[in-house]
């Protein structure tokens, strides 16, 4: 399988990350439409913490999901219905990248 390396920014911090060919445009949209959600949150909330604004916007984005590709929600926020497959790998990198209370409980970056 050929794969290519890119860069993602979210909540402030890049991730270098190795994605499947043609996988690259969906990844990056991704991670834009996550960093968006984060920074819309920081600014009509005022939180500040990373992980509280990633938790955030998982939450808002599976909640679109869960209402099913076909709601209105879902489509006003531009989601494919497959947008979230690789969930588990960026809760995995989000975990390794010191950003989830998985590995550091009560710590916030």
């Amino acid at each position: 399988m050929n794969e290519s390396s890119i860069q993602v920014t979210i909540a402030g911090r890049t991730y270098p990350l190795t994605v499947a060919e043609g996988e690259a445009k969906r990844v990056r949209e991704a991670a834009g439409r996550i960093d968006e959600l984060a920074q819309r949150f920081q600014r009509d909330y005022g939180v500040s913490d990373r992980q509280d604004l990633l938790a955030m916007a998982a939450l808002q984005l599976l909640s679109d999901l869960e209402a099913g590709p076909q709601s209105e929600n879902a489509q006003e926020a531009g989601l494919p219905a497959a947008a979230f497959d690789g969930l588990e790998e960026i809760r995995s990198l989000l975990v390794q990248a010191g950003i989830s209370s998985e590995d550091r409980e009560g710590k916030t970056p």
